[in-house]
């Protein structure tokens, strides 16, 4: 007899999980669900203005990948990143470049630039500047822009060797990005 799966709700705050038993659960929406340190975070549903500042970073993006296929391979919203066997992250937008990692899949395989919508509350704040910053550093990531709506900015952490070098970008600015030749995101309406 099959072992029935386990469903993980949004009462599961804290419950913790082996890699096996997180890749292997079914999720309850609307909520979305990481895994740090073992243990299950809950993150309430993005907002309309979340999804819409998503969108716009995606559609620029996916309009980069096709004139560019040469380039990015993968535009991913709601990704999927094991950073270890203690931590899964589901990042608002992941970008491949082509035949960066050959062979390797989501979620071993580390997205090259990551883009995180900052969510309301102190919570989100910490767990996108933080948390993820750690985490994503940890993993290999080569980019990690933090787009942030309450604070009027972009952060943008470019690995520099082993760790992120950080810049800000204001609503004036245009996002640009050594890993993606001739892209322009221009900031104004998104922040």
């Amino acid at each position: 007899m099959s072992k029935p799966q386990l469903l993980i709700t949004g009462d599961d705050e804290g419950l913790e999980l082996s890699a096996d038993e997180y890749a292997e659960a079914d999720f309850q929406p609307p909520c979305k669900y990481e895994r740090a340190q073992r243990r299950i975070i809950v993150l309430p549903p993005p907002g309309h203005d979340h999804h819409v500042i998503a969108g716009i970073l995606r559609d620029h993006l996916g309009a980069y990948r096709l004139a560019h296929p040469n380039v990015v391979e993968h535009v991913f919203q709601e990704s999927w990143l094991r950073v270890d066997e203690d931590t899964d992250r589901h990042p608002d937008i992941t970008v491949y470049l082509q035949a960066d990692s050959p062979g390797e899949e989501i979620p071993a395989r580390v997205p090259d630039i990551i883009f995180e919508v900052v969510s309301p509350g102190r919570p989100a704040h910490d767990r996108d500047y933080i948390a993820k910053r750690n985490d994503y550093e940890t993993a290999g990531v080569q980019e990690y822009v933090i787009v942030d709506r309450f604070e009027h900015r972009v952060t943008v952490l470019r690995r520099d060797d082993e760790t992120f070098v950080e810049s800000t970008l204001q609503d004036s600015d245009e996002y640009t990005s050594p890993l993606l030749p001739e892209l322009r995101i221009p900031l104004k309406g998104i922040l």
